[in-house]
């Protein structure tokens, strides 16, 4: 469970940018509420608005960087260079490295995990544990300087900073060195926590349809699908393996190919039902977004994890992205706590009758400066019964384009 993402130094957040999916005392939509030990609560889903270029996506690219940093880090050689990292471009003599924390539960386990690097070295990592209300900081790093505030967990962990580099995370160093202090949280960024580019659909959509053999898969997506109003009946995927050559050497390597084909059951002209194949590349936009997001949603679904979304409603209609961010706050569909955080462009859904008012956030950006700034609905007086979505149109809450 996320509870808050900050961001400075990246792109076009040039300050700490707070993404707070931390509920506030309101007692609005109960449901959309998912709830830890030691009284933390947290919203299942949070919508991103603001107008063209002015950084929503920036923000989903600093949790991919910082996500990403995370998981390559061990694999990172000692000459490389940190990927991702695209500091604040406007500003002269500056500083020079981004910031990335998270703060995340897992379980009855709170931590605050956060980073700061140059393309070159990371000049500054911190590890906290909660297993309390009280914190124990397990590590913490300047440059080369490790400090360690435990007698038990220094044992172990002091001989491992030998095993790391410059520009390397101790956290995924030690991880990979069977360091149980810093494993969980470590398998926090591996496994409970996805982006998804609904520009470029995931190979791991077709992985998982691929191994998809009990067909939940199957009635998930065929279901989804009928409910957003595409005449679609079935599906099949199928793999080969085939030799492909390598970039940049050219030598083969083996890799997969799919083929998708979707069913359509048609009525003709005399009345009968015939069924005709289509190769998924002939279908819209918005069908292939959907059926390549499908299994991402359930996975997040099935195991409570953190699913991030840039322009979800990217070719869909406002009735099925109300639709899918209902699979979310629903209990009944989401059993386990996922969260989802999107950005969108469709005020159709900005209302106070699906979403809490700290639900919803914005994005703009000083054009002077080029700076981007998040916050949220839950910074201005707004009433319970108000038409939210006719204000931000209006330019109460600003993050509108501003058209001459």
């Amino acid at each position: 469970m996320l509870l808050e993402f900050k961001v400075s130094n990246f792109r076009s957040f040039k300050e700490t940018a707070v993404l707070s999916l931390k509920a506030s005392g309101s007692n609005e939509h109960p449901e959309n509420l998912v709830s830890e030990a030691h009284g933390a609560r947290a919203l299942k889903s949070a919508v991103i608005y603001g107008p063209n270029a002015a950084g929503k996506s920036n923000l989903i690219k600093a949790l991919v960087a910082a996500i990403m940093i995370v998981r390559t880090s061990v694999t990172r050689q000692i000459d490389s260079q940190i990927p991702f990292v695209e500091p604040f471009a406007f500003c002269d003599g500056g500083r020079k490295d981004s910031s990335f924390e998270f703060e995340f539960m897992l379980g009855s386990r709170r931590y605050v995990y956060g980073f700061s690097c140059t393309r070159k070295k990371v000049t500054e990592e911190h590890l906290v544990l909660y297993s309390s209300q009280r914190p124990t900081r397990v590590f913490s790093r300047k440059g080369e300087k490790y400090d360690f505030f435990n007698s038990n967990t220094a044992r172990i962990l002091d001989p491992l900073k030998e095993r790391n580099t410059p520009n390397k995370l101790f956290l995924a160093t030690a991880t990979n060195w069977n360091a149980d202090a810093t494993k969980e949280a470590f398998m926090w960024f591996s496994r409970y926590i996805d982006v998804f580019d609904s520009q470029q659909p995931m190979l791991q959509s077709l992985e998982l349809y691929e191994a998809d053999r009990n067909g939940e898969l199957r009635q998930f997506t065929t279901r989804l699908l009928k409910e957003s109003d595409i005449n679609i009946s079935d599906y099949t995927v199928e793999a080969r393996t085939v030799n492909m050559p390598s970039v940049p050497r050219g030598e083969l390597v083996r890799s997969k190919e799919y083929k998708v084909v979707s069913r359509h059951d048609i009525r003709t002209d005399d009345g009968r039902r015939v069924a005709y194949d289509l190769q998924m590349s002939e279908e819209s936009r918005g069908t292939q977004n959907l059926f390549f997001l499908s299994p991402q949603l359930k996975k997040a679904l099935d195991n409570g994890y953190v699913f991030c979304v840039d322009e979800l409603d990217s070719s869909m209609h406002p009735d099925l992205l109300q639709y899918l961010i209902g699979l979310f706050n629903s209990s009944d569909t989401n059993p386990h706590g996922a969260q989802l955080i999107v950005t969108l462009h469709s005020t159709e859904v900005m209302t106070l009758k699906l979403f809490r008012r700290d639900q919803i956030l914005f994005v703009d950006k000083d054009n002077d400066t080029g700076v981007s700034e998040l916050y949220s609905l839950d910074d201005f007086p707004v009433r319970l019964n108000e038409d939210v979505r006719k204000a931000y149109m209006a330019g109460r809450f600003g993050a509108v384009p501003d058209i001459v």
